[in-house]
């Protein structure tokens, strides 16, 4: 009798261990099978961060002509173009370091851009026809036109959404496009080209991280050496409109 009841618990034994290794097995089979189709589903599609369409443009915009007199860098009409650097800048930190420098407060010029920080991720600094030999800032072409006057409303505000400040497109259009460009309609449309042409995250990375995911996402950029600055992004290209390395 005894041995008839060890052997009946042999058995349950037996058949409660080949049900758990039953059930593990079926877990480790679920498990794997979610990872396996975790892997083969398609990268999400990158997200972007230029969501500007609701960005409300001020019905007048005020003053907002470039003084080359009192730019700190001035003229320089020797300096070469060789080739073109389209900075961006990340919205959000740069309006948290504007905050930071005057008490909390936005400068005046800066309002569209920063009063409506979370509409902002990249935004367009500027395009810059840059010279090879240049080592400092005041040794790339600067004003090639003069100090020019200032643009029309309606021009100005075609490109808020990409570049979101009257003084900034109009600054940059004297500084650096008159510089490659006969007119502003030129310049800004292609720095708005470039700039569309791209695949940007939507959050903020650190540098490593961004350059990661740029090249992942933006195939033109995979072999491109890459600038940053503080909360910059910079993209070289040739005179023909290629990617390039950036200066080292």
């Amino acid at each position: 009798m005894k041995k008839q009841q060890s052997t009946q618990k042999h058995t349950l034994t037996q058949l409660i261990s080949l049900v758990v290794i039953g059930i593990f097995s079926v877990i480790t089979w679920f498990n794997n099978e979610k990872k396996e189709q975790e892997r083969k589903q398609p990268t999400p599609a990158p997200t972007v961060s230029q969501s500007t369409n609701n960005v409300e443009i001020p019905s007048q915009l005020g003053n907002y002509d470039t003084n080359m007199a009192k730019d700190k860098f001035g003229q320089n009409l020797q300096a070469s173009v060789d080739y073109y650097m389209l900075a961006l800048s990340w919205s959000p930190s740069f309006c948290e370091e504007q905050r930071s420098k005057n008490n909390g407060n936005v400068p005046a010029h800066l309002a569209l851009q920063c009063n409506q920080a979370s509409k902002f991720g990249w935004v367009i600094h500027g395009l810059w026809p840059q010279s090879a030999t240049a080592r400092s800032a005041d040794e790339h072409p600067r004003f090639c036109q003069g100090d020019l006057a200032q643009l029309p409303e309606n021009l100005i505000k075609q490109y808020l959404p990409e570049s979101p400040g009257a003084s900034l497109l109009q600054g940059q259009w004297e500084k650096h496009g008159a510089c490659a460009f006969n007119n502003a309609e030129d310049y800004f449309e292609k720095q708005k080209q470039l700039f569309r042409s791209l695949n940007l995250p939507g959050q903020e990375l650190s540098r490593k991280e961004l350059f990661a995911w740029l090249k992942k996402f933006n195939p033109q950029l995979k072999e491109a050496y890459l600038g940053a600055s503080r909360n910059e992004l910079y993209i070289c290209y040739d005179k023909s409109w290629n990617v390039m390395d950036c200066p080292r």
